[in-house]
């Protein structure tokens, strides 16, 4: 039963989800300290049509034995710049106590769909509006 459920769901994850992904990402720092770090990829399963907006290219040696998820799941720390100049929130807090001071700070980048194209030595990452 439990084989026959994994089965199911490579499957329609194969069948259905198209090369559109799903990025967030949120970490959380106090002083100067990394205390909270959230990363999310994920495929979508609906399709979305809209136009495509380059964002950068990540250098690579092309593994053909890869699927797109999980490149983009081993490679997240090299595609995160690209995502810097999308929509984000800065939140920063500093609070001064006699001789003590403390301070937050939380970056959050929106939730936005992005494509990878496989180019020669190169993949392509592009948003979808």
């Amino acid at each position: 039963m439990a084989r026959t459920l994994c089965l199911l769901i490579c499957l329609s994850e194969a069948l259905f989800c198209s090369d559109i992904f799903w990025f967030s990402y949120k970490i959380v720092t106090a002083n100067s300290v990394v205390i909270y770090e959230e990363k999310n990829i994920a495929p979508l399963s609906v399709p979305y049509e809209g136009k495509n907006q380059f964002l950068c290219d990540i250098d690579f040696i092309n593994d053909k034995n890869i699927s797109k998820h999980q490149f983009v799941k081993t490679h997240f720390d090299a595609i995160l710049p690209c995502f810097y100049q999308q929509q984000s929130h800065l939140i920063s807090w500093n609070e001064k106590r006699q001789k003590q001071s403390t301070d937050r700070v939380e970056l959050i980048i929106e939730p936005i769909r992005f494509t990878v194209d496989f180019k020669d030595e190169f993949a392509t990452i592009s948003t979808i509006r």
